[in-house]
């Protein structure tokens, strides 16, 4: 039996509250370790900015996968008769536009929060009405982008290719890492002051991008074949998004052998930075210094997102011929 649209939802966020908490605990636990087990005002930009870019996250590819579950009649939407989407509603409902004033209502909570409480106190709340906000806005949109799907539908595809779309998903990543692990450079193992070029700040940047690399690995293990999908019924991507695997050399090799050889380009690769950068006398910020060192395991993480998502895909277009020929059997429906 299908089930009714509230049913659907009531069973859908009892797994999602639990996820947002477990996730928001992840990230402002790491940051609030790595700032030295503390906070203060001057925290409150990269505070909210670590949790507007999770709400991006998770709502980024909402409207897919409402397409996915609209046009395969997953779920009794009758709830939905006769209700429309307002102009406001529609251009306020972005992802970007709503993460943008998500950060500025935010930091304002959070300077507040500081005005009040000492540190330790501003956790707290932050902790706990994070993750409700996400949550609150989840829901808001999902009412909003479910009434889009039916008109959604646009001529021009949004991603011509997968690598953009791995683009458009590292860049927030990235920005997250960067957030996060920005005050280590207050720390005298990441300090840039004694030169770049000492066996401390190496062996220490190569173990601080091995653990970046793992929380990045991790998150990219969900699914995007449902997503892709919903994509491809709204007509956002074609048959021709993902074609071949790049470098198939890399695939060849075994997973284990892949992330060995990786961690000796890895270690390499900083020496050569480093030592570059002390030979020409160059000052970077902690988090551009980084980010260089940390190119490796960019390029290896889109590589390995890659493969996964490639092969989601083709699951994907197998889905879409195979509804096809199903919806043309309409004494099944």
């Amino acid at each position: 039996m299908i089930p009714d649209y509230l049913k659907f939802i009531r069973t859908q966020d009892k797994k999602i509250l639990p996820f947002l908490f477990l996730v928001v605990f992840i990230m402002i636990g790491f940051y609030w370790k790595n700032n030295g087990y503390k906070f203060n005002q001057s925290d409150t930009y990269y505070l909210s900015g670590i949790v507007g870019i999770l709400l991006f996250s998770s709502i980024y590819e909402l409207k897919a996968f409402w397409a996915y579950k609209c046009v395969t009649k997953a779920i009794d939407f009758t709830f939905f008769s006769g209700k429309r989407l307002g102009r406001v509603e529609k251009w306020c409902s972005h992802p970007s536009i709503v993460s943008i004033l998500f950060i500025a209502i935010l930091g304002l909570f959070i300077q507040i929060c500081f005005l009040f409480h000492s540190s330790l106190y501003a956790l707290i709340p932050l902790l706990m009405i994070s993750p409700i906000c996400i949550y609150g806005v989840f829901r808001i949109l999902r009412t909003s982008y479910i009434k889009q799907v039916a008109t959604a539908a646009v001529d021009k595809v949004k991603y011509k290719h997968l690598y953009l779309y791995i683009f458009s998903y590292l860049l927030p990543g990235v920005i997250l890492n960067l957030l996060t692990i920005s005050p280590l450079k207050r720390e005298a193992d990441f300090s840039l002051q004694a030169g770049v070029f000492s066996s401390r700040l190496v062996v220490a940047m190569f173990i601080l991008c091995c653990i970046v690399l793992m929380m990045n690995m991790l998150f990219t293990r969900l699914s995007k074949r449902y997503i892709f999908l919903g994509r491809l019924f709204l007509k956002e991507i074609d048959f021709y998004f993902s074609v071949s695997l790049p470098w198939p050399a890399f695939y060849d090799k075994p997973f284990w052998l892949r992330i060995i050889l990786l961690m000796i380009i890895e270690f390499v690769w900083i020496i050569l930075v480093s030592l570059l950068l002390a030979w020409s006398g160059l000052q970077l910020w902690f988090e551009i210094y980084f980010l260089i060192c940390f190119l490796p395991c960019i390029g290896f993480n889109y590589l390995h997102i890659y493969a996964l998502w490639h092969r989601d895909f083709l699951m994907a277009c197998d889905m879409y011929f195979r509804w096809g020929a199903i919806e043309k059997q309409t004494h099944l429906w």
